[in-house]
């Protein structure tokens, strides 16, 4: 018993030495690194806030040069308009035209020019029409395809942009003439097959986008399914979890110099996986796609949340004239979450800073 006592002792001991020594090592440990955290929390924390008030500072700045530049510009076109009101000449629309250009290129994601566009070119028009001779006519002629030059221009830099957050198809169509962009993701349109599991859908096709209207049974291709409920009370597709995707059928009403008139309507189709259920039309409008046309301001929001936008690229005329002419249409359908692209990625960028660790900085 006397042996077993001082044993058990030292053992206690020993313990009690131990755990006196890593109590002094854990205080230690935590006296250095509790202030490290601290200092790297404090660090990020103060990097942020750099990060947001630079970016603060810089679009003031901005806002404020654009402000200024776009009161510069806007008055300048103003007094230009009342200084040539009443001559009107060849030189005077020059400069108004350098102006738009100068507001279509600097503020093209925040201000429509469109009814500026079509103010000078329909005077443009006038002019050229009331044109005396050759020379005069040819002059007002280069001033039309410079006004339209500019403005296609910008139209094709924005749906360029447009189309990394998107798709676009391009098609040709006449007066009189019907077809059905499908406003899919062209990653997905392959896979999509028609009701007879082997036709697949193609971006642009011509005609209706419902065919076959007079077969009522359902299951049959192209047959149409009411919104709600019909007379028979069968369910709508939309409340059967089918996927939606969505297109419009479009038809040309007319067909002009600068624009084509265009019957718009959207339809809902639907798809049990990769194969095509059915289709619920929508509203049908009017849509005047025009060359003052831009897709930042001009384009229409969709069902889905998606947006899309008709370009046109160019009219070509026949020897039929109206009746024979040609409309090159862009349709550009593009996420929702559009928003001012020259800012977009300089804000994105700023937050994926924010979201990395102080080590991979």
């Amino acid at each position: 018993m006397s042996a077993e006592a001082p044993s058990t002792k030292d053992w206690w001991d020993k313990w009690e030495s131990v755990a006196k020594i890593l109590a002094g090592v854990c205080a230690a440990v935590g006296a250095i690194a509790i202030p490290w955290f601290i200092n790297q929390y404090t660090e990020a924390n103060r990097k942020s806030q750099v990060y947001v008030q630079m970016m603060t500072e810089r679009e003031k700045s901005d806002t404020s040069i654009r402000e200024n530049m776009f009161k510069a510009l806007l008055d300048g076109y103003l007094q230009t308009l009342k200084e040539d009101v009443k001559r009107e000449d060849l030189e005077s629309f020059r400069k108004r035209i350098v102006f738009l250009e100068l507001l279509a290129v600097n503020f093209q994601e925040f201000f429509n020019a469109k009814p500026l566009f079509e103010e000078v070119y329909e005077k443009l028009v006038k002019h050229r029409d009331a044109a005396k001779d050759e020379p005069s006519r040819s002059a007002w002629m280069a001033l039309e395809k410079k006004i339209t030059g500019v403005s296609k221009e910008t139209a094709s830099r924005q749906a360029t942009t447009l189309n990394t957050i998107g798709d676009s198809v391009v098609f040709t169509m006449r007066k009189g003439e019907m077809g059905c962009v499908r406003l899919y993701e062209k990653v997905g349109i392959e896979t999509l097959r028609k009701r007879d599991g082997i036709t697949r859908f193609k971006s642009f096709e011509n005609g209706e986008c419902l065919r076959g209207r007079e077969e009522q049974e359902e299951g049959k291709a192209g047959t149409p399914t009411p919104m709600s409920q019909d007379q028979n009370g069968t369910q709508s597709l939309i409340a059967r979890g089918y996927d939606k995707r969505q297109s419009i059928e479009l038809r040309v009403v007319e067909v002009t110099e600068a624009s084509a008139a265009v019957q718009v309507t959207v339809y809902a189709d639907f798809f049990d996986g990769t194969r095509y259920v059915g289709s619920e039309p929508g509203r049908g409008f009017p849509v005047n796609v025009s060359y003052f046309d831009l897709p930042y301001m001009d384009n229409i929001k969709l069902a889905d949340g998606n947006r899309f936008a008709l370009i046109l690229k160019g009219i070509y005329r026949g020897s039929g004239g109206d009746e024979s002419a040609e409309a090159d249409i862009e349709a550009i359908r593009f996420r929702n979450d559009f928003m001012s692209l020259r800012d977009r990625p300089l804000f994105e960028e700023m937050l994926k800073k924010l979201q990395q660790s102080p080590t991979t900085r």
